[in-house]
């Protein structure tokens, strides 16, 4: 089946910058809002063993994690950048693995309830909190990625990991 995704041929990945982001040098660059954008990677549609599903829907949920949590703090402290930059990165990156989700017959969960950190009075702490989410995050690509085979989820998680250590992780942390 023919994804109507966007493919990138010379690039497996796109990033776009924004303010808190300066995009890799060997990355192709697309104007997207301004916000972070890992786009969709090629790939054909077929059936993932259960651990790969599994390894899908915890990306899905540490995406819609740290959107939450960035959401909640910008209801407490306002659209303050970095969050207001990077909650529509989240946003993306959930897309992303949603499409992946689709294309290799991975049911989508419904978003419930998530555990996330109570939203301190000072941007200074949220913006501990927030690092700490991309930190978080990283580590769970760096366990992810060694069990993927599937050319596609591999190099959507490497892009997913790069953004947060690139470029979500240094924007909270220059906060810091």
């Amino acid at each position: 089946m023919k994804s109507t995704l966007m493919t990138i041929v010379s690039v497996p990945l796109v990033l776009a910058a924004c303010a808190s982001h300066k995009p890799a040098p060997t990355a192709t660059m697309t104007e997207t809002r301004g916000c972070c954008m890992v786009a969709m990677p090629a790939g054909e549609s077929s059936a993932v063993s259960p651990a790969i599903a599994d390894a899908l829907r915890a990306a899905l949920e540490d995406e819609r994690r740290s959107e939450a949590f960035y959401t909640a703090v910008m209801e407490v402290h306002g659209q303050v950048r970095p969050f207001s930059n990077i909650v529509r990165a989240e946003r993306q990156h959930q897309s992303v693995v949603v499409a992946l989700m689709e294309r290799h017959g991975v049911p989508v969960p419904q978003a419930g309830a998530l555990d996330i950190p109570d939203v301190a009075s000072t941007l200074r702490e949220c913006k501990r909190a927030a690092a700490q989410a991309e930190r978080d995050n990283i580590a769970l690509y760096d366990t992810l990625i060694p069990t993927i085979k599937e050319p596609d989820i591999r190099q959507a998680f490497l892009g997913l990991q790069a953004a947060s250590r690139d470029h979500h992780l240094p924007a909270f942390e220059r906060g810091l």
